[in-house]
């Protein structure tokens, strides 16, 4: 099963400037979805395994961070991958990075999982002690 259409990972050779900046904006959008798709489950792991594992009336998250948190993540997410394109730039060789993009997004993925991973296994330490945290 392909998570990922093959053009997403390929550079063509000789590309101008104008070109691997135009290279990089065609990939937002993929980058924009895989992380906001992982950022929903992330977020909905929070809000349930979170709340979970918490005694009642504490909050495994602040409300206010999980309102406004995912468009601050986002807009963040979208300035660091700005900066590919920047260093693909400045360090220019004539194609685009595919190699640059491909591990922005693998970070960008796992950096957007950690909080759900981490409510998950908050909820699992309680189940398996029997103890909710304070």
């Amino acid at each position: 099963m392909k998570i990922a259409p093959d053009w997403l990972f390929q550079g063509n050779e000789g590309a101008a400037r104008t070109e691997i900046l135009r290279w990089w904006e065609r990939r937002r959008i993929f980058f924009n979805l895989y992380v906001g798709l992982i950022g929903i489950v992330t977020w909905s792991l929070v809000l349930i395994a979170g709340s979970a594992a918490v005694k009642p009336g504490v909050d495994f998250e602040e409300p206010f961070a999980m309102i406004l948190g995912p468009f601050v993540y986002g807009v963040l997410a979208n300035i660091c991958y700005s900066f590919g394109a920047v260093v693909d730039l400045v360090f220019y060789r004539g194609r685009p990075r595919a190699t640059l993009f491909k591990v922005g997004l693998i970070f960008s993925l796992a950096l957007t999982a950690l909080p759900g991973l981490w409510a998950v296994t908050a909820w699992l330490m309680t189940v398996f002690t029997g103890k909710k945290l304070d």
